[in-house]
This record gives structure tokens, C-alpha cells and sequence, in this order.
């Protein structure tokens, strides 16, 4: 098969270990709640480590739902990490328990990921589980005591925009090594709670509080999602590295619990199915030429709407496809972006869209 003549870096694979989850969260994008009818079995997802360890990604993430529901989670977590690739998982911890904390202890994760959006109330009345931040919060001080990376994941909304330096605060008092804040976009149950999502000026203004604190906080890694920028005045502030437009299928990958492999997790379309592992193997859906477009095949004339004719268009791709098919069902187009805002206001204009 020929290969994609753009170069690969295989870098980061998320994986949706199982779609099942013990929070309601009214912003899921995934609208987790049961696991999926046919999900990977243990040997399925054991071959499936194998298969990525083969293809040189340096990461594996186990995502959900919430992942440690499955029982087998830590089965695959050793398979990893005797690959020598790096092991990292994001978690409500709501079930988790001391077992919990030293068998991810042994592991030796690069990263323990926590999802915090808010302060006790709004985050209990988001997450939809009373007494949900206590316990992630319980966590996050055990996991810390036991020498481990924490890295926190904010999805902002309308709600919990506000709270953000309160929860800044607690990130420093907790000991947070990293914290990735993001945006909640229109999809899974988001699309019940359009009402919460953020407009341009909001957009931007959480721009400016992640430069900010990204200034404050030199000790901790923070970073804004990818679904944060571009090109604009803070776009070299807001992040490690200039934005190099989405990395879909270049250096990542998402893969779900039955599965089935995307460029991203986050893109909730059927247009972004590149296929399934128990149909092909791995190997041949990634180095497959006419897989993920979007991202590999990408050209000036596949930017739409207003990214038609901007001057970082070559470079951006039309900023998070993630976005972008959420807003409006197609790619290299995403709503929000530093650099058409500042555009706007320097030339004596305000709009604010959804």
C-alpha cells in the first residue's frame, strides 16, 4: 500500500477504553454514560498495544467514559508500559480507592489526569454526581503524596468561565503540575446546553486568562487544548509552540472502545471513521493514503467560510477540526480564532457568534 507522502510522527494515542461512566456531566462531548454493545475485549485490546507499539507511538492515554470501570484496565496499562510506552490516564476517580492509587503507582504514569470544572457546587451540579469534587480532590492529594503527575482538564462553559481564578487558586494549593484548560463545544450532551457555550468575546477573554496565568504560573504546565488560538497576539503565549495547525493524523490518533480509529477522539462525525482494527489492522488504516484528508491532504482551497483567503490559512488548516465539525458538520472551518477577532476589533467592529 502507498504510504501518505506528508510526513508521520506518531506521537500520542487517546483511547476511549470504554465508553461506560459513573458522572453525568451536561458537557460530554462523548454523551458517555453505558459502554458500548461490542467494545474490545482484553485480548483484542492486548494485540491492539501491540499493534501501536509497532507503529512507534511514543504515548498512550486511557480516556472513557471513565476507564478504570473496566476491569482490565490495569491488565492493559502493564502491557503498555512493557512496550516502553508511556502510560497516562484521565479520571473522574469517583470508584477509585488506596488499591486504585498503588496499582497506578507501580505503573509509573507520565500523567494522572483529573477533570475539575468548578468550585465544589458548580462542579458537583456540571459533573451531575454530588460530592464528586470532594472525591476527585481526596485523589488528587493522594496521588501527589505518592510522587505522581497530576495534570488537571478544565472544560469551560459559560457557567464556570468566572470561576476559573478560584480554581487556579486550588490548583496551586493542591500541588496541580499541569493543567489544560479547553473549551466545551456543541456536541454529545452539549448540544442540550448550547445556551453554556462560549461566544467570542468569552473565547477571548479565556485566551487572556490562560496567558495570564501561564505567566503567574511558571512551576505549573499550562497549556490551552487545541480547540484554543490561533495566530492572534496571544497565540504565542497560550501554548509551548506556535499552533502548527491540527495534528489529526500526524502525530495523533483516537481510538474508541469498539475499535474504531478517528485522527481525534473529540471528532464526533462519522466523516472522521478512518476504520475499524477488527476489519484492518492498524498499521494499514494509519499508513493508508487516503485516510485522514482533512489533515494530510489539506490545501488552501479546503478552508471555508471565513478562513477563506487569511494569510496564516496555510499553516492553521482552519484552526481545531474538532470544532469546526461541531459548529457546522464540516472541516477546516472552526469558529473561534485570535486572530480574526483581534482583526475585527482593530477595525472598529464587534461581533460575538456562537
Amino acid at each position: 500500500m502507498q504510504k501518505p507522502k506528508i510526513k508521520l510522527n506518531p506521537l500520542v494515542a487517546v483511547w476511549e477504553y470504554t465508553l461506560a461512566c459513573d458522572s453525568k456531566c451536561i458537557h460530554c462531548g462523548s454523551d458517555a454514560k453505558l459502554k458500548r454493545k461490542n467494545e474490545l475485549t482484553t485480548l483484542e485490546s492486548l494485540d491492539l498495544v501491540d499493534q501501536i507499539a509497532s507503529l512507534g507511538f511514543k504515548q498512550i492515554i486511557l480516556s472513557g467514559g471513565e476507564p478504570t470501570l473496566r476491569k482490565d484496565w490495569i491488565k492493559i496499562a502493564e502491557r503498555i508500559k512493557s512496550k516502553n510506552i508511556e502510560f497516562g490516564v484521565i479520571s473522574n476517580a469517583l470508584r477509585w480507592n488506596s488499591e486504585t492509587i498503588d496499582a497506578l503507582y507501580s505503573l509509573k504514569p507520565f500523567s494522572v489526569g483529573f477533570s475539575v470544572d468548578g468550585e465544589p457546587e458548580l462542579h458537583d451540579y456540571l459533573r451531575g454526581v454530588q460530592g464528586s469534587h470532594k472525591k476527585v480532590f481526596d485523589c488528587i492529594k493522594q496521588v501527589k503524596e505518592k510522587g505522581m503527575t497530576v495534570c488537571v482538564v478544565t472544560s469551560v462553559n459559560k457557567r464556570n468561565l468566572e470561576e476559573l481564578p478560584k480554581i487556579r487558586n486550588r490548583m496551586i494549593v493542591y500541588g496541580v503540575d499541569a493543567w489544560q484548560i479547553q473549551t466545551a463545544s456543541p456536541m454529545g450532551r452539549m448540544t442540550q446546553n448550547k445556551s453554556l457555550v462560549l461566544d467570542s468575546e468569552d473565547y477571548y477573554s479565556l485566551g487572556k486568562f490562560i496567558v495570564e496565568t501561564r505567566r503567574r504560573l511558571p512551576q505549573m504546565n499550562v497549556q490551552g487544548g487545541d480547540c484554543m488560538g490561533y495566530f492572534g497576539d496571544l497565540e504565542k503565549k497560550i501554548r509551548d509552540r506556535k499552533w502548527p495547525g491540527c495534528m489529526a493524523g500526524i502525530e495523533g490518533i483516537g481510538i474508541e472502545s469498539d475499535g474504531t480509529i478517528k485522527g481525534c477522539l473529540s471528532i464526533r462525525s462519522q466523516k472522521a471513521v478512518e476504520g475499524n482494527i477488527r476489519e484492518q489492522t492498524l498499521e494499514s488504516i494509519w499508513n493508508n493514503t487516503h485516510n485522514f484528508k482533512y489533515n494530510r491532504e489539506f490545501k488552501i482551497s479546503s478552508l471555508k467560510a471565513e478562513c477563506i483567503g487569511c494569510y496564516h490559512g496555510k499553516e492553521c488548516k482552519g484552526g481545531c477540526q474538532s470544532q469546526s465539525i461541531a459548529f457546522f458538520d464540516e472541516f477546516n472551518h472552526a469558529p473561534y480564532c485570535f486572530f480574526r477577532y483581534e482583526k475585527i476589533r482593530k477595525n472598529g467592529k464587534t461581533r460575538t457568534r456562537n
